[in-house]
């Protein structure tokens, strides 16, 4: 080797050296994310990144460690949190110690206040048994391990524990260490009940001239004064008590609360001070100080935006409930606060239920939240009472993993698409989520691939991860029509012309959490997995378009030696599947070898009809012939507009002036289709109905109250009663909420009743406005609950945004349940 040889070896070994330091810099949080800033371009799609992606459908950079956004046209938005998305106290979120958000389990969504040491120990061992390999590492007491009272601030005394758990709360932590897990516990530590600890604290606690509390709520019956070195001496020797007994997660409930009485009531502090915020951030300090770096503190409830930059994570919603409704609960806070999410601090948006009797398909949806969005992941059923598809369910989203939002702002409204985009050891793809929402009608959603910002001009293949099923590789897009309360979970990757691996069956990212390595040649793939004890592995891969192979030869070795492999050959795509004994890193390989593909004669469909949908939109559906099909390619007006395996196809955004055609071909995974076409011609001003209820429509825009609006019943979930009638169709408003409906000036009326709910519960007051293009053209007044429901009929011919809102009348209760009943737009 001459000296110019050993010259370049020496450069390049250099080059990489320092490529190398670069892609390491690169990764060290914070960093800049790529991001947007509105969903201007795709007001259905929420997107989500896991891993160095790059997609057109990205606005710009955000670089968290100046708090500023850089768009690809130059334009910067400095100081963008704290001053376009209002968070005061933002700061990138401390990673060093928390690379990913906490995995586990909480005692509270079936114990409540029941919980015992024994039950608490019973879930623990069996987390660790069951979820650990999976990624579980956390088994958290919620409320119910102290002595004294029944809760609602009675129950806030921290010296006493109850005689449930007699062996000692220390020994709880001890036995959830020696299970490789870590410990957490809940408390609400700026209340305290007991009269005897406040006097043995004096200057701690806010009381009034006369000794009496001048705080008493949920907190508790008295409140840690902020202001004084005694309260936060006070709060020190309570967390030196909860750190002392082992416990590494600690959840401080009811801050918002705290917030509200130390804005209102400083004229009771020691050391009296206008900033509020700063006071209760000092509080935080003091318990971070004592728990240290490497333990975690979680917000809770609701959304204490003040403790950004202290606490590790929040919640993000109220509590939750086993039922859809609250399902809709953690969706809602998903949609409005997930932009905060691994970006300031790890979102939780409360715990994610899958027993029975919740349906198995609400069960996919709830862990689908999850899973795809990669936020706090805490379970909270009696864990050994689970069935086995629960448990593989959980499985499938155990552990919550690095991703973050693509969009940096608060969803509008419950958005039916989310789009996350993976970047993993030379594989580019996407994980899309479909929902329908709704509980009463099944929902034919559409979704085109330029809006998710993948080439649409050649196939993509699709893999259904829930049902484990290759769906074939198609152009444009993919329709669906899916079950009220249900989701399809698809992985998306575009054909290459090359065998390509589309999924794994290990978790619902389907390769991040399992692949540590692959290697692909032209018909072979080599790859090192981590893989669960006695949980089958499965890989998926998919063909060509047109081309059929079959696994040749197959095999993987663990540390022991050989593992059981079976290969599963279909038309169009194979599957792998690994057996192991153990949890561990396996090697694996596979080749395949051509085949010949069975083709079905295509036939033709029959029956088309049009079904209206929204104010410009229709649903085609047809009748498929006996003979087999795969699917079918839907066209407007002589235009692709994508594939479907059922038998519906939702078309929206139709120019409503003008009669339309769409064709159905019938259609086979070589990509072939039938030579002949259903078809039918529509005016859409023929079929559309005089009259649209708004419960029909999905609202642009949300801004919720205290609990999520529901169709067809009351907040509460109860029936809609006004004036003692039953009603059966409107929508119940929780009070200081806002919905909002595009009718782009296309109907002249709109009626209904309203009117606060039979079921109340107790005196409330409301006020019910509509406003047309953020202009107020009705208001109810006043509104009480003994006052009779009020009609309303108001012009809207010109209005193109309606919006409805309910505030909440002086002396009204926060929890007021008003409905708008057979609310609806007449033409």
């Amino acid at each position: 080797m001459n000296s110019n040889q050993i010259t370049t070896k020496i450069v390049l070994v250099f080059l990489l050296l320092i490529a190398g330091a670069f892609q390491l810099q690169a990764q060290q949080w914070p960093y800049p994310v790529p991001c947007r800033v509105s969903d201007d371009s795709a007001p259905e799609v929420m997107f989500m990144t896991l891993g160095q992606v790059e997609t057109p459908e990205a606005q710009g950079m955000f670089d968290p460690s100046k708090d500023e956004v850089r768009l690809n046209n130059g334009t910067v938005l400095p100081n963008y949190y704290k001053d376009s998305l209002k968070i005061s106290f933002f700061q990138p979120v401390d990673k060093k110690h928390y690379p990913v958000p906490p995995s586990g389990w909480c005692s509270w969504y079936y114990y409540y206040q029941e919980i015992t040491g024994d039950e608490f120990l019973r879930n623990a061992d069996w987390m660790a048994a069951n979820l650990k390999d999976y990624g579980a590492k956390y088994v958290q007491l919620d409320d119910g391990w102290q002595g004294v009272g029944r809760g609602n601030g009675t129950n806030r005394d921290w010296t006493t524990i109850n005689e449930r758990f007699s062996m000692g709360m220390d020994k709880l932590a001890t036995h959830v260490k020696s299970l490789g897990m870590n410990p957490g516990i809940w408390i609400a530590p700026h209340g305290q009940s007991n009269p005897e600890v406040v006097k043995s604290h004096p200057g701690a606690f806010l009381l009034k001239p006369d000794g009496t509390s001048a705080s008493d709520t949920w907190e508790g019956k008295y409140l840690v004064d902020p202001s004084s070195a005694e309260g936060q001496d006070y709060m020190k020797g309570l967390f030196t008590t909860l750190t002392g007994w082992g416990y590494e997660y600690i959840k401080i409930d009811g801050q918002p609360i705290v917030t509200r009485e130390y804005r209102e009531k400083r004229e009771f502090m020691k050391n009296p001070s206008e900033d509020a915020a700063g006071l209760y951030r000092e509080t935080l300090k003091t318990m971070k100080n004592v728990m240290g770096p490497e333990q975690y503190l979680l917000g809770c409830w609701v959304v204490p935006l003040e403790g950004i930059g202290i606490m590790n994570g929040s919640r993000t919603s109220g509590d939750v409930l086993l039922s859809w409704t609250g399902f809709r609960t953690s969706l809602r806070a998903t949609m409005q606060y997930y932009f905060l999410h691994n970006i300031a601090w790890y979102s939780d948006p409360d715990v994610m239920l899958v027993r029975s009797p919740l349906p198995l398909d609400q069960a996919r949806v709830w862990a689908t939240l999850q899973g795809l969005t990669g936020q706090a992941l805490m379970c909270s059923d009696r864990m050994m009472d689970l069935s086995a598809d629960r448990v593989e369910i959980v499985q499938k989203v155990f552990p919550a993993v690095d991703i973050r939002p693509l969009d940096l702002f608060p969803s509008k409204t419950d958005k039916p698409v989310w789009d996350l985009k993976i970047n993993h050891l030379g594989r580019s793809y996407d994980v899309l989520g479909l929902f329908n929402f709704g509980e009463e009608k099944k929902k034919a959603i559409a979704v085109d691939w330029k809006t998710l910002g993948i080439p649409e001009d050649k196939p993509v293949h699709v893999f259904d991860f829930w049902n484990k099923e290759y769906l074939g590789a198609w152009e444009k897009s993919i329709a669906f029509e899916l079950l009220p309360t249900s989701c399809k979970v698809l992985s998306l990757i575009p054909d290459n012309g090359q065998i390509q691996l589309v999924s794994t069956n290990r978790h619902i990212t389907q390769g991040w959490v399992d692949l540590k390595a692959l290697k692909a040649e032209k018909n072979s793939f080599s790859g090192t997995s981590e893989v669960i004890k006695n949980d089958p592995y499965e890989l998926f891969f998919a063909f060509p378009r047109g081309k059929n192979f079959r696994i040749k030869t197959s095999g993987a070795t663990g540390k022991e030696g050989k593992l059981t492999v079976v290969a599963e050959n279909h038309d169009g795509w194979a599957c792998l599947r690994i057996f192991s004994p153990k949890t561990e890193d396996i090697k694996w390989t596979v080749s395949f070898e051509e085949s010949t593909l069975f083709h079905m004669p295509e036939d033709v469909v029959s029956n088309l009809w049009i079904e209206p949908i929204g104010i410009d939109g229709v649903n085609v559906h047809w009748i498929p012939k006996m003979q087999t099909t795969i699917g079918y390619k839907v066209f407007l007006d002589g235009q692709e507009m994508g594939y479907t395996p059922d038998c519906a196809f939702s078309l929206r955004k139709l120019d409503m002036t003008k009669t339309h055609k769409v064709d159905v071909q019938t259609v086979w995974y070589d990509g072939t289709g039938s030579e002949k076409t259903a078809s039918i011609e529509f005016d859409p001003k023929a079929i559309v109905p005089d009259e649209i209820f708004l419960t029909d429509l999905e609202p642009d825009r949300m801004k919720l109250g205290w609990r999520v609006p529901q169709n067809n019943r009351s907040v509460t979930g109860k029936g809609l009663v006004l004036d003692g009638k039953l009603y059966q169709n409107g929508i119940g408003l929780p009070t200081n909420s806002e919905l909002e409906y595009r009718l782009d000036g296309r109907f002249s009326k709109f009626a209904a009743l309203v009117g606060i709910d039979d079921g109340n519960g107790k005196d409330g007051n409301a006020e019910f406005i509509l406003s047309g293009d953020g202009k107020e053209i009705w208001r109810s007044g006043l509104t009480k609950m003994a006052d009779p429901s009020i009609p309303v009929l108001v012009d809207v011919s010109k209005v193109k945004i309606l919006t409805l809102r309910v505030e909440r009348g002086a002396g009204g209760g926060t929890g007021d349940q008003t409905e708008w009943v057979n609310a609806r737009l007449i033409r």
